[in-house]
């Protein structure tokens, strides 16, 4: 799930240090890079009311954000 916002990585890629970064996209994810052409040729792809994304992008978000607030697991080989 990527949840990433490009006003967001912006601001990071011009104030803030790889650490802050590499954090920033482990909680929310990768902007994709290139084209978006011949999505709509993938099996069960369908296009979505604007609404319909920004509530979906709201509940990853905040899934996402919430994530980042548990606590990390440990594992011990």
């Amino acid at each position: 799930m990527t949840a990433a916002s490009l006003e967001e990585v912006l601001h990071l890629r011009d104030h803030a240090d790889l650490t802050a970064m590499g954090q920033y996209e482990r909680q929310y994810g990768v902007l994709a890079e290139g084209s978006l052409d011949g999505w709509q040729d993938q099996p069960h792809a369908s296009e979505i009311p604007a609404e319909e994304f920004e509530r979906l992008w709201a509940e990853a978000r905040q899934t996402l954000g919430a994530r980042s607030q548990e606590p990390a697991l440990l594992t011990f080989a």
